[in-house]
Formats: structure tokens, C-alpha cells, sequence
């Protein structure tokens, strides 16, 4: 039996089938990559938003805990030197526990040394800034030159005392305690570690350095391209009916009333592009109207906003 071989004809639509198929193959390839690349990137964005969450979140809902209190009347027994770097008894206006500057960096108008470092390459422009004090969480031994609380646990005993010098002004037991002063300011900077134009979330926080005070500055994550905040005051109207409003940094309305809660949003960036991805999307939020530039639409973008009330709001 003679044997017979494939026809031109058949070769030709064989090859046409295989050709098709492995078309489609590619095809679902390609886009099994896109979809892993979005989910990849959503899924780096999310994780950014917790981590940057995680570090503010609990600052917030601290401000104002001075110890076994809430009060800021405070007597100083000494100070370190360098604590008036970010402006003068910046470090020390306890009755103001949060508060911020919109759309700028300006801490305060006489602050010497506190621009930010080299390394952040300038405070972005358009964000806002949020200062936050409070008693560290933990109780600390005495340190020289760090600003520390003491609090005792009876108010009738006196105020709280802020000393520097490594010496408690009274004994020390489950009713007299000594904790860090904690300041903390948090703004955008226009760089991020070893890269130039890449924005990223820092905080200015009071710490020690060689037995003084020292407002170090450090980065807490890339990617994030702004910060704005609001603050929910407690206000009065004329009938004396109490309520809640939310306002602006450096807005007049602030003095008149109790700041309780804050709102805020973080903008933050994907560090990667993808292919074919692009949203150009208006983002409108805070008072920020936001509208990509072409070549930002191609980065994947995420707005995350987070009302957090103060745990240690002062009582009316």
C-alpha cells in the first residue's frame, strides 16, 4: 500500500489552525500578565495605605495624653537646648494637641532650624502639614536632655511638670510616672530616599541628640504624594445647641471651639507603571482638585481617607 503525505492544502489550513491558536494562547497570556500586574500594583498600594495608617492612626487617636491626664496645665522645670528649633515653645503648646498648616510647611513663624533635610529636598508644595503631641505610650526612665512629662496620678497633687535635665521632680511608682514628650509633624516631601522627584510621607519628630533636643527628620514611606487634613471642631451656634464641623488648617474657626476628631487623605503612587493603563480621572477632595498629567495617568493611583476621633479630646 502506497503511503500518501498531507496536501499543500491541508499543511496550509493545519498551519492556519496552529497559527490561530497559538494567537489566542498569546492573547490570554498577555492579558493574565495585565491583570496580575493591576492586582500586583493594587495590592502594593493597599499595603502602603495600612503601613502610612498604621504610623498615623494611632498618633491621633493619642494626641492630647499627657499621662494620667488630659489637661495641659504644665509647669517646666527645664529645658534642653535646641527645643525651640521649629519655633519658639513649639514643642510646648500642650493645649494645642493637633494641629497643622494647609497647603504649606510653615511650623511656625520664628522656627531657626527646622526646614526639611537635604535628603527631602523641600516640602512638597500644595500639602499640608499635621503636628501631633502627646506622652509617649510607655512610661521611660529619666534621660538628660530629652523633654519628658511628669504626671501624677491624683490631679490634686499639681500640674504636670516638663523637665529635661534626668531627674525626676518627685518619686517614681504606679502613681508618678515619667514618659517622653512626643512631638511629631508630618509632611510630603519632594524626594524619597536615594530617589530624586519621587515623593514620600516624613515626619519632624522631638527626640535626643548629645544631651539636646532634636527635631530628627525621617522618612515613613515613598510613594505618597500628598497629605491633607481637616479638623472636626466642637462648636456652638447661637441657641447653645453643640456641633461637629470640619475645618481647614490655620482657619480663624479653630480658636473658637474644641478640635475632637480629624479627617484626612493620603494620595498615594504607584511605583511602577503598567501596560496600557491610563486614568485620567479628576480626584476632588479636602480642597485639593486633582487632575493627572499624561504622563501621571499612567501610574496607578489610590486616595485614602480616614476620619479618627481624639481619644483624649478635652471635656467642654
Amino acid at each position: 500500500m502506497r503511503a500518501r503525505g498531507f496536501q499543500l492544502t491541508e499543511l496550509m489550513i493545519a498551519l492556519a489552525l496552529g497559527l490561530t491558536l497559538l494567537a489566542a494562547f498569546l492573547v490570554v497570556v498577555q492579558r493574565c500578565r495585565a491583570g496580575f500586574a493591576a492586582n500586583e500594583s493594587l495590592a502594593r498600594l493597599q499595603d502602603s495605605a495600612r503601613h502610612a495608617l498604621s504610623v498615623l492612626v494611632p498618633d491621633i487617636e493619642h494626641a492630647g495624653f499627657y499621662g494620667f491626664t488630659n489637661q495641659p496645665a504644665a509647669t517646666v522645670r527645664s529645658l534642653p537646648a535646641g527645643v525651640d528649633a521649629c519655633g519658639r515653645e513649639f514643642a510646648l503648646e500642650l493645649a494645642v494637641p493637633a494641629q497643622g498648616s494647609d497647603n504649606g510647611f510653615p511650623l511656625d513663624s520664628d522656627a531657626r532650624d527646622c526646614a526639611p533635610t537635604a535628603t527631602a529636598g523641600g516640602a512638597r508644595d500644595g500639602s499640608d502639614t499635621l503636628t501631633l503631641r502627646f506622652a509617649s505610650r510607655n512610661t521611660a526612665a529619666p534621660h538628660a536632655g530629652r523633654l519628658q512629662v511628669y504626671s501624677q496620678e491624683l490631679s490634686a497633687l499639681g500640674p504636670l511638670v516638663l523637665f529635661a535635665d534626668g531627674r525626676a521632680p518627685g518619686p517614681l511608682d504606679a502613681g508618678h510616672t515619667v514618659r517622653d514628650l512626643e512631638v511629631r509633624t508630618y509632611y510630603i516631601a519632594n524626594n524619597s530616599v536615594d530617589r530624586p522627584g519621587w515623593p514620600a510621607l516624613r515626619v519632624k519628630a522631638l527626640t535626643e541628640s548629645r544631651g539636646a533636643a532634636q527635631f530628627r527628620d525621617e522618612e515613613i514611606l515613598p510613594g505618597v504624594e500628598d497629605l491633607q487634613v481637616e479638623f472636626g471642631v466642637a462648636l456652638r451656634d447661637a441657641g447653645g445647641a453643640a456641633h461637629l464641623q470640619y475645618i481647614a488648617p490655620d482657619a480663624a474657626l479653630l480658636r473658637e471651639g474644641r478640635i475632637v476628631a480629624l479627617r484626612l487623605w493620603l494620595r498615594i503612587r504607584s511605583d511602577a507603571t503598567e501596560h496600557d493603563f491610563e486614568d485620567d480621572r479628576e480626584l476632588s477632595y479636602a480642597n485639593v482638585r486633582f487632575t493627572p498629567s499624561p504622563l501621571e495617568a499612567k501610574q496607578r493611583r489610590m486616595l485614602v481617607e480616614r476620619t479618627v476621633a481624639l481619644r483624649n479630646a478635652r471635656p467642654p
